[in-house]
Parts: C-alpha cells; structure tokens; sequence
C-alpha cells in the first residue's frame, strides 16, 4: 500500500508541473489525447515541426517510430515523440474521415506551449 501512495504523490508533482501554462520541451508542437483507444492530435502549436509538417487536429498516430499506439498510455506515447532537439522521430498517421495512412518524419525542435491546463504529457 505504501509504494502505490509513494507513485500516486509522485505522479501527482508530475501533474502538478504539467499543468503551467507555459512550458518548453523538445517536441514535435501537438496536443495529443485518447479518444476510443486511439492516439489523436487535440490541436497544433503554431510554428511547430507539426504545423510545418502540415500535421492537424483529428489525425490518428497509429505509430511512433514503427512501434504501435495501440495499448499503450498517453503518457507512453507523448514520451516517445518528445527528445532531444534535432533528432528525428517518424510517425504513421491517419487521416479518419479519408482512411488515408502517411508517414511523416519530423525534427524535434524547442516547442513553446501556451494551451489551456499545459501540456498534454502528464509524465513531464
């Protein structure tokens, strides 16, 4: 019982961080959420990888550097497109109402997010 209040107190400071209004990281500039066990782009930062890339809201990321979305968390998954600044990370999308699949590779760069309740990785 002791360990699961330890990780709980642990991975509420990790909340708690994620959620200023500000942040900077090594990213691709998307908010990502599930949605029926799909990993989906929430919304864009503008002048991000993503945006450049021509990335948008409501595309599907089945894949993350080849490995599945599927089963995993968010905060797996947000995890994995975060980095190092000038690494490449590839990502299978899809766009829903087309059923189009495409692979997008994207260089990480410094992202600024000024979105509502911070940024969707609550494992920061």
């Amino acid at each position: 019982m002791r360990a699961k209040l330890v990780f709980i107190a642990f991975l509420s400071l990790r909340l708690i961080s994620a959620t200023h209004a500000e942040e900077r990281f090594g990213g691709i500039g998307i908010q990502a959420g599930l949605k029926h066990n799909a990993l989906m782009v929430i919304h864009v930062i503008p002048d991000s990888p993503a945006s450049k890339a021509g990335l948008s809201e409501g595309l599907i990321i089945q894949k993350i550097d080849g490995s599945a979305t599927a089963g995993k968390s968010l905060a797996e998954c947000v995890e994995s497109m975060r980095g190092k600044v000038g690494t490449k990370v590839k990502l299978e999308v899809v766009d829903t109402p087309l059923s189009k699949t495409n692979n997008v590779v994207l260089t990480r760069a410094m992202v600024k997010a000024n979105v509502p309740g911070g940024a969707a990785n609550p494992s920061k």
